[in-house]
């Protein structure tokens, strides 16, 4: 009859008796980032990221989302059956021209795209078009999700109101669900780092301070 003993109690033993395997630790840089991801200003940092949502007809589908990393905005968002490359540019092309009113060459110049290494982002076609574009790559940490966190924060706030608790029946549900919500997110949607303010208030009021005054 054997005795029944606490994992970590053999853990102790075995570590003063040096029985555990070596190995050796990833090193990490003392100071990899700086650990601000907010910007000061709009169209400085866009982050786009995928997500998969289960519906009862279409098995899991893909949701691909582009935020403002400023004011945490949805700028463009994609439902789809598959999650690759060009799905992921539908979300980006909405962005793009909804902040810029074009898909041209350039027309989103100076604008930082934040991505993890997912592979429908790190392909020739995804990289080429936002370069085209005039947009820089931005990549995620390996490790550290935090960095792409508003995009993450956007998803985590979107599942809590719409996905969790509910059963889709089809992919069109799901994207009829999503469009009403990220509608009503950007216009009534409090954020605590806009103070307090929609993400459709906050551009309105750095707008409105941007105006020249009247003489």
């Amino acid at each position: 009859m054997g005795l029944r003993i606490a994992r970590k109690r053999v853990l102790r033993l075995m570590r003063e008796n040096a029985l555990l395997s070596p190995h050796r630790a990833r090193p990490r840089p003392a100071d990899d980032h700086d650990r601000k991801i907010i910007t000061d200003a709009p169209n400085v940092m866009w982050a786009i990221d995928g997500t998969q949502v289960a519906t009862v007809r279409n098995s899991k589908v893909w949701l691909f989302a582009t935020v403002e990393h400023w004011n945490a905005e949805a700028l463009g968002w994609h439902v789809s059956k598959r999650g690759t490359r060009r799905e992921a540019l539908q979300a980006m092309g909405m962005a793009v021209r909804q902040q810029f009113g074009h898909l041209g060459r350039d027309a989103a110049r100076g604008v930082q795209l934040r991505h993890d290494h997912g592979s429908c982002f790190m392909a020739e076609d995804f990289q080429n078009q936002t370069r085209a574009w005039g947009m820089t790559p931005s990549f995620a940490f390996v490790g550290e999700p935090q960095t792409n966190g508003v995009v993450e924060r956007f998803f985590r706030t979107l599942k809590e109101q719409v996905v969790h608790g509910r059963v889709f029946e089809t992919l069109e549900d799901l994207r009829d669900a999503v469009r009403a919500f990220i509608a009503r997110y950007n216009a009534q949607w409090l954020i605590e780092k806009n103070g307090n303010l929609s993400p459709h208030a906050r551009r309105r009021q750095h707008e409105l301070a941007a105006m020249p005054m009247a003489a």
